[in-house]
């Protein structure tokens, strides 16, 4: 009797775990960035071409995982990653939008279709005071 009483037990912790094992589905989305920085500012500076990787992992619904190495004219711009980026509802068709604070302002990442947004606005780091500035990439996987 107590056998079977552990057996019963097990099965219903595996059940338990496959269970929150499915409802923790993450989806992820990766590419890399590609044109110009697209700079709205007062005085902006020169053009620059960006290059480099993006990676977003989307884990449910409430968070996210974003690791960007971005170029700038060929010489390294910013790297990071970081786990809890907030998801957000997304809107004029994005697949996904999310967001987190930085020093330089208030980031937000979306995909449309294969279009990637990097997006920080508005934009106040070492004397550079923008509306926004933006790098676009595209999606390839």
């Amino acid at each position: 009797m107590k056998r079977l009483g552990l057996v019963a037990a097990l099965l219903a912790a595996a059940a338990v775990l496959a269970a929150t094992a499915s409802a923790a589905t993450t989806t992820t989305y990766h590419g890399i960035f590609s044109g110009p920085v697209v700079y709205n500012c007062e005085t902006a500076p020169p053009p620059a071409i960006a290059s480099g990787t993006w990676n977003v992992a989307l884990h449910g619904t409430a968070v996210a995982s974003v690791t960007v190495n971005i170029l700038v004219d060929g010489k390294h711009h910013v790297s990071f990653g970081y786990g809890k980026f907030e998801q957000l509802t997304p809107k004029n068709g994005e697949t996904f939008a999310v967001a987190i604070s930085t020093a330089a302002g208030p980031l937000r990442v979306s995909l449309t279709g294969d279009t990637f947004v990097y997006q920080i606005a508005p934009y106040h780091l070492s004397g550079l005071d923008c509306e926004s500035v933006t790098y676009n990439g595209i999606r390839t996987g």
